[in-house]
């Protein structure tokens, strides 16, 4: 009585097993990536609207950036490269 209640069992829990990995498994994850990929895409528009509205006011504008200018390293000539020849 005891073994053929644990073959039940065992039997029970394999074909819960497999239904859940035939068809609840892929139907949670296709659910969860068609929620990333709408998600991503409202991103993309979102991103895609705050450029068009960025260059809509600064179309005609013209900036310029500096560099900041370091005078401790400051050499004549651009930069020394220690060599050797090689003969």
């Amino acid at each position: 009585m005891g073994l053929l209640k644990t073959l039940l069992i065992i039997f029970i829990i394999y074909y819960l097993g497999k239904l859940f990995t035939q068809y609840i498994l892929p139907a949670l994850f296709y659910n969860y990536m068609d929620d990333k990929v709408k998600e991503f895409s409202q991103k993309q528009q979102k991103q895609r609207k705050r450029e068009q509205q960025q260059a809509k006011s600064r179309e005609g504008e013209v900036t310029i950036d500096y560099a900041p200018q370091d005078g401790k390293n400051k050499r004549p000539g651009g930069e020394y490269v220690d060599y050797e020849e090689v003969k």
